[in-house]
């Protein structure tokens, strides 16, 4: 009993004495760059963008201006251009094309640093049968299924049914969805919170595009999924740094993708 008192005025004590505290938080600039950087097998300008790290969320990344930017695959080297009305984005000529197989190595130079990436470009391998579903209630509406099989890929998934709806709600008849499959088995994957369903009527037009991945490269979306898609599951993660190919005080990726795309219309199931 006299240890329940003595308890019991400790919490009081301790719960009449709260004070609001204002933190004098002084953050101090990030001096890291971020790289988001790719090159494929399609014939096409190939680009990457340089900001600057941030402190908030909610602010718009600084660009990283008057760098040096290169990409090479081993044989020739091409150095790209910055975008005069975009500034932090540079370019290729539009006559670039990868090839599956080789290794492509970028170089970045600005402001005294210098930075290094490379990735492999691997083969991708056929896409598979686009499969969709109808909705149980719902007259001619439909739903993709998310399940991928064979070899690790990124697929892109572009849905468009605005011919079909009056002008005010094109915005809305337009979706872009990413599917992946990976290599290893993350349990957060399995577990993930669910995402917004995207119902679509028949006649829908899809545009699909297949991205090979690299083992580094499966790595890097790994780590970013367990930060965003997959995050608020079950089983989640610390927060933790997303893995990165690029040396030196950078963060991002530059990868190498062979792409092959398809172009399908939603047709009505029985």
């Amino acid at each position: 009993m006299r240890y329940s008192s003595t308890l019991l005025l400790i919490l009081l004590v301790f719960s009449s004495c709260e004070e609001r505290i204002t933190w004098d938080l002084k953050t101090k600039p990030l001096s890291m760059i971020v790289v988001e950087g790719s090159i494929t097998n399609e014939k096409k300008a190939h680009s990457v963008r340089l900001s600057h790290t941030i402190t908030n969320q909610n602010s718009t990344p600084e660009p990283v201006s008057g760098a040096l930017v290169a990409i090479s695959d081993g044989d020739s080297i091409v150095f790209l251009q910055e975008n005069a009305m975009d500034p932090g984005l540079y370019k290729t000529d539009s006559n670039l094309q990868g090839v599956a197989g080789k290794i492509y190595s970028l170089y970045i130079r600005v402001q005294g640093q210098e930075f290094t990436a490379y990735d492999y470009m691997p083969p991708v391998g056929a896409l598979d049968p686009l499969g969709y579903h109808k909705i149980e209630g719902y007259e001619n509406r439909y739903e993709l299924n998310e399940h991928q099989r064979g070899d690790p890929a990124l697929v892109e998934v572009y849905l468009d049914w605005s011919w079909m709806v009056p002008p005010e709600n094109k915005p809305e008849a337009k979706a872009l969805l990413y599917f992946y499959k990976l290599k290893s088995i993350d349990v957060n994957e399995f577990f993930k919170p669910d995402r917004e369903r995207v119902i679509f009527p028949a006649g829908t037009l899809v545009l699909r595009k297949k991205y090979s991945l690299s083992p580094r490269y499966q790595e890097f979306l790994r780590s970013m999924l367990m930060e965003t898609e997959w995050k608020g599951g079950i089983f989640d993660v610390l927060p933790a740094n997303v893995n990165s190919n690029i040396q030196g005080n950078a963060v991002g990726f530059f990868s190498a993708s062979t792409v092959i795309s398809d172009t399908l219309v939603i047709t009505p199931l029985p």
